[in-house]
C-alpha cells in the first residue's frame, strides 16, 4: 500500500509521520512525507520517501503561531501564505496525492482532502489536538473564556465556518479544475456525505475522548519515534550533564515570534534566583552563547529521547510533540506558550497535575518565571510526572494507527 502523508507545519509536524512510517513499513506499506524542502533530509534519512510543498515555513509560524494569532488574523495568514506561490502549492500537493492508495492530510494539509475527492482516493485526517465539537473545552487556537459548554461548542462551529469562507474564497477556482462543484458552506468533517475518518495522534490520558464523538473519530496515543540511540551529544554537553545536580530542559524549538534576547534575559535571571542548573536549546531561533553562567548550557538541537531522561524536568513552547516526549520521560513539565493548541497542551499538563500553570509567551515575566521553575520541584508533581509516564509507555500509538489504516482500507475497498 502506497500511503502519502500531507503535512505542513514545523518539524512537530513531521516527526509523528517518521514515527508512524516505522510502523507501517513493518506491515509491508511505503510511506511519501509531503512538506517543505528543509525536511527532505530528515525524511529521507529515516528511509522514506519525500515530495516538496514550496512554501516559506518560517513565515507560516510568524503568521500562524505568533503571539496572540486567533481567529481572523489565523485566517489572513493563511491566505498570505497561500498566495506567495498558490499554483506551485497545488501543484505540489497534486502531483504527490495522485499515485496514492491512501491520503494522510494534517489541518494544514487539508488541500489533499479536494485531491482525495476529486481522484476518489481514501483519505483520513491526522490531528494534534481536538478539532471536533465538543463542549468540554474550546476548539484549540480560540480564546478559553469561562463562558461555560455552549461558548466550547460554539468556537468549533466558528472555526469551521472561517475554514468554510477561506476555501470558498482561495480554493473555488482550483476545485472547478479538479471535476468537482464549488465549495459552498461544506465541511471538512464529511466527505460525499460520510464522514471523514480521522486519526488523532495524542494520548487519551491528557484529553480522553469526548463522549459526543462518533466511532470514526479515533484518539490512538502519541506517535513518538524512539530516538535514544540516535543521538552525538557533544562531549561539553556529556560534562556538563555528569558535573553537578539534574538540571531543567529549556527550549522552545521552531518558535519563532517575539524577542527571544528579552527571553534569554529573563530565563537567566530566574535561574539565577533559583539557582537551578539548566540546558538552554536552541531551535530556529538560536539563543546568545556568549558570557553564559556556569549554571547553564547551550545546545543546538539534541534529540528528546536521548536527552530528556537525563534532565530534572522540561520547559518548553507546548506542541504536541514535545509535551509527549517530556511527559513519556516522567518530568514535569513548564509550558511557555506561543499559540495554536499550545495553550490547550498546557492546560491539560497543568490539570492532570503533572506541570505548573501555563504561562503566555506575551505575559512573560521575571517573578511569574522564577516562580514557575520553583514549582518544577515539588515533589507531588514529580511523583504524578512518574505515574503519567508509566501509563503513556503502555500505549502504541503507532501500531494502533497501523490497525485502524489497514481495518479503513479493507472496509471502503
Amino acid at each position: 500500500m502506497n500511503v502519502v502523508a500531507v503535512t505542513i507545519g514545523s518539524t512537530g509536524d513531521i516527526q509523528p509521520f517518521l514515527a508512524l512510517g516505522c510502523v507501517l513499513s513493518k506491515a509491508g506499506h511505503k510511506l511519501t512525507i509531503v512538506t517543505f524542502p528543509r525536511f527532505q533530509a530528515l525524511i529521507e534519512k529515516r528511509g522514506f520517501s519525500f515530495a516538496p510543498i514550496h512554501g516559506d515555513e518560517d513565515l507560516m509560524m510568524k503568521l500562524l503561531i505568533g503571539d496572540g494569532v486567533t481567529g481572523m488574523a489565523y485566517m489572513k495568514g493563511l491566505s498570505a501564505l497561500l498566495n506567495k506561490n498558490k499554483d506551485e502549492i497545488l501543484d505540489d500537493v497534486y502531483n504527490a496525492c495522485r499515485s496514492a492508495d491512501l491520503i494522510l492530510y494534517t489541518i494544514l494539509g487539508s488541500l489533499a482532502y479536494h485531491v482525495a475527492e476529486s481522484l476518489k482516493i481514501p483519505c483520513m485526517r491526522t490531528i494534534f489536538c481536538p478539532m471536533d465539537k465538543t463542549g468540554d473545552y474550546p476548539i484549540p487556537g480560540m480564546k478559553d473564556w469561562p463562558l461555560g459548554r455552549w461558548y466550547n461548542r460554539l468556537t468549533y462551529s466558528l472555526s469551521d465556518i472561517g475554514f468554510s469562507l477561506f476555501t470558498k474564497q482561495e480554493l473555488n477556482a482550483w476545485r472547478i479544475s479538479l471535476g468537482l462543484g464549488k465549495w459552498n458552506g461544506r465541511s471538512y468533517h464529511e466527505m460525499l456525505g460520510k464522514p471523514v475518518e480521522t486519526l488523532y495522534a495524542y494520548s487519551g490520558c491528557l484529553a480522553p475522548k469526548p463522549k459526543v464523538w462518533g466511532e470514526h473519530l479515533h484518539i490512538t496515543g502519541f506517535w513518538t519515534l524512539n530516538d535514544e540511540a540516535v543521538a552525538s551529544a557533544d562531549e561539553g554537553l556529556v560534562r556538563f550533564l555528569k558535573d553537578g545536580d539534574k538540571p531543567i530542559y529549556i527550549g522552545f524549538g521552531s518558535m519563532v515570534g517575539g524577542s527571544f534576547e528579552e527571553m534569554q534575559h529573563i530565563i537567566l535571571e530566574s535561574l539565577k534566583n533559583t539557582g537551578q542548573r539548566a540546558i538552554l536549546s536552541s531551535g530556529w531561533r538560536k539563543f546568545s552563547d556568549d558570557k553564559l553562567p556556569p549554571n547553564v548550557y547551550c545546545v543546538d538541537f539534541v534529540p528528546h529521547g536521548w536527552l530528556f531522561p537525563r534532565v530534572k524536568a522540561v520547559v518548553h513552547h507546548g506542541g504536541a510533540g514535545t509535551t509527549a516526549a517530556g511527559l513519556l520521560a516522567g518530568k514535569p513539565t513548564l509550558i511557555i506558550h506561543f499559540g495554536g493548541d499550545q495553550p490547550f497542551w498546557g492546560r491539560q499538563v497543568y490539570l492532570s497535575g503533572a506541570g505548573p500553570k501555563p504561562i503566555a509567551r506575551k505575559k512573560l515575566t521575571l517573578s511569574l518565571l522564577t516562580e514557575r521553575l520553583r514549582q518544577l520541584e515539588d515533589e507531588q508533581m514529580q511523583k504524578t510526572a512518574r505515574q503519567l509516564a508509566k501509563q503513556l509507555s503502555a500505549e502504541d500509538g503507532c501500531q494502533r494507527a497501523c490497525d485502524i489504516i489497514e481495518h479503513y482500507l479493507r472496509k471502503v475497498k
